[in-house]
């Protein structure tokens, strides 16, 4: 009996042993196939049955997107380029809007520099009671001098610029230069009621220059003052496409001035340098020179400019002036350097 009992526990533990293996076996094959089918729904949850080619039915699978980046399920991937999309329509708006501004910005600049319509823009100054920080150059707001104004006009513009200056003492030496505009005039506001010939005109300014201006130029009912502290001459126009002077004076005496500050070696009051010009209704008188044209300027004096004791009336270097009957004298009446010509005299 003892020995049978032994070897039904050896059967029994056999059995026990191979019965455990085999559930165990069960267990694994339940579990992969578990795995499996949930891999198989989820691919199949990833396929797109496409119909072309040679076979009737195209299994695709659609979870990889043009970047390459493979999404969890095909759903997946359609809202992340769904959402994508929508973002990059959201930047994209935002971009148009920043650009419409830009581009209205823009066009504000481009208004502001081309002057716009053609039309006549009016600037004032008024030592008197101008302000050059708070101006803005209307006449209840003008400028304090004339440099000011000058330096608010745009460099180009198709307005004609007209900037009135009162009555006063302007120990300025202006320079405008380098605009490219339709014309620039600096006129006294009272140079309709005023004739340089006969006395001041009330406007005394120490100089004015116009260099590279691609514009008509033009100066009117101003006085010299303070020569010696100026820079050699009155009135000057450089590279300009055209420059006039008008019911100007010039009578303090500049023969005898100390040049070392000046252009050149002498003062010249009325000048023009590579300019076509003409200078009229105007007064030189006791000016070491009175007129000078130089590099092949073109310049016409009126018969309605005057004035005596001049040391040189015209100087014509390397250029041509048309003096039409104009009453001016002078102990040298003419002096023609570098091919340089005076008709008319």
């Amino acid at each position: 009996m003892g020995s049978l009992k032994k070897i039904t526990n050896r059967l029994y533990s056999e059995w026990k042993s191979s019965f455990n293996h085999n559930v165990e076996q069960i267990e694994r094959a339940q579990k992969e196939n578990k795995t499996s089918h949930k891999a198989t729904n989820k691919r199949i949850d990833n396929l797109v049955l496409n119909s072309g080619g040679d076979s009737p039915n195209e299994v695709t699978d659609a979870r990889t997107d043009a970047s390459g980046t493979i999404h969890e399920t095909l759903k997946a991937r359609i809202d992340a380029g769904e959402n994508l999309t929508t973002e990059e329509i959201k930047d994209l708006n935002e971009t148009l809007t920043n650009q419409r501004e830009e581009i209205s910005q823009l066009n504000g600049v481009i208004q502001d520099l081309y002057g716009g319509d053609g039309s006549n823009v009016d600037l004032y100054v008024h030592a008197g009671r101008g302000n050059d920080t708070t101006a803005d150059g209307t006449e209840e707001k003008p400028f304090k001098t004339i440099q000011a104004a000058v330096d608010g006009i745009p460099f180009l513009a198709s307005s004609r610029f007209y900037i009135h200056v009162a009555p006063d003492v302007y120990l300025e030496d202006v320079h405008v230069r380098d605009n490219n505009i339709t014309a620039i005039e600096i006129v006294a506001t009272n140079n309709e009621v005023t004739n340089a010939k006969e006395g001041d005109t009330g406007v005394f300014v120490r100089s004015i220059f116009f260099e590279n201006c691609q514009a008509y130029c033009r100066i009117r009912g101003v006085t010299l003052t303070d020569a010696q502290n100026g820079p050699g001459f009155f009135t000057r126009f450089d590279r300009c496409s055209y420059g006039a002077v008008d019911n100007c004076r010039a009578a303090i005496n500049t023969k005898n001035l100390d040049t070392n500050n000046f252009r050149w070696s002498d003062f010249r009051c009325y000048n023009l340098e590579s300019t076509m010009g003409n200078i009229y209704g105007t007064l030189a008188r006791n000016q070491d020179f009175a007129i000078s044209s130089m590099f092949a300027s073109s310049l016409r004096v009126s018969n309605s400019v005057s004035g005596s004791r001049n040391n040189v009336v015209y100087s014509a270097n390397g250029a041509i002036i048309f003096a039409t009957g104009a009453d001016l004298t002078g102990e040298t009446k003419i002096i023609s350097t570098y091919g340089g010509q005076v008709f008319g005299q």
